[in-house]
């Protein structure tokens, strides 16, 4: 296989590993509450991101981290910190289905953000986009019936909590943005997961149940490693890896496959139920998106012809 086969390859597992997180989450919420979870999570990774640090190429200095530490604060605040606990918050209460299509959600509101922050026109490919995210979403949201035809209070609450996540972790996506152009995507995410750890722990203290670490069984805690370390370490040098040999927005693209294999995870490990509607709603998500990332990616490719 040449290079780009094997980028693709990559960029496919990643897609994988980041959609099963939720799922594995979702297997041990019983023992390990959602803020908690994150908190292992980030934790444990952080070692592991800063080895991949230190082997990267071009090592950031003391000075670039210092001169930058405000948007690594921000990227760490608004993805890590508030993203994941309201992602995994909403995951708790709602089915790992519904949450993995409504993560979708993330690229329209980077496109929204774009506007102001980075200058980005809004054309209308991007607001068809935009419309038809805002569709699927709403047929996810609202298709939260239960046998007895009564909406389930719970699960639509969880799926607003999942998308004000997306929200926050469009953000983030901006602010990394913003941050590589001084500091490189290695150190970016590892300094703003530093940041965002004891930020973490001080909400896990404070709204959850950190006992949990005493009585966790053996097969949470490898569960949590496993996590942090292959769906977030590894998934993570395998998407930089990809970016090397295949265009940004191509990949951007490929990252909605997320959904795809996290729906059928759902439905044979956790054997949840998914109705038509559903897909059908996340399937016009994903139409959305891919329109939006396209009009980004072509008006990006006109400019840099300029």
């Amino acid at each position: 296989m040449n290079r780009t086969s094997l980028a693709y390859l990559a960029i496919i597992v990643t897609t994988v590993l980041w959609s099963s997180s939720l799922i594995f989450a979702k297997l041990i919420f019983s023992e390990v509450g959602p803020i908690v979870f994150v908190a292992l999570r980030y934790t444990l990774a952080c070692p592991f991101l800063l080895v991949v640090t230190l082997q990267h190429k071009r090592k950031q200095t003391v000075e670039d981290v210092k001169n930058n530490w405000k948007i690594l604060l921000v990227a760490g605040l608004s993805g890590p910190f508030i993203s994941q606990i309201l992602q995994y918050i909403g995951l708790e209460l709602t089915t790992a289905s519904d949450a993995l299509l409504l993560l979708n959600l993330t690229p329209i509101f980077a496109v929204i953000l774009a506007a102001p922050v980075l200058n980005e026109r809004i054309t209308f490919e991007k607001i068809i986009g935009l419309v038809l995210a805002t569709i699927g979403a709403m047929l996810i949201v609202m298709n939260t019936g239960t046998e007895s035809a009564t909406f389930d209070i719970w699960r639509i609450l969880g799926n607003l909590i999942v998308i004000v996540s997306t929200f926050f972790f469009a953000i983030n996506g901006i602010a990394g943005k913003i941050a590589i152009k001084s500091v490189d995507a290695v150190s970016t995410t590892f300094y703003s997961t530093l940041f965002a750890v004891p930020f973490i722990w001080i909400s896990a203290i404070l709204l959850d149940d950190v006992t949990v670490l005493l009585t966790m069984s053996m097969q949470a805690w490898l569960v949590v490693m496993w996590v942090a370390i292959v769906n977030t370490v590894i998934a993570f040098i395998l998407y930089y890896e990809s970016m090397k040999h295949i265009e940004a927005s191509l990949v951007q693209i490929m990252l909605n496959l997320i959904a795809v294999w996290g729906v059928l995870l759902s439905i044979f490990v956790l054997h949840e139920t998914v109705t038509y509607l559903q897909i059908f709603g996340g399937a016009i998500t994903v139409l959305g998106v891919v329109i939006a990332q396209m009009a980004r990616a072509r008006r990006k490719s006109n400019v840099d012809h300029l």
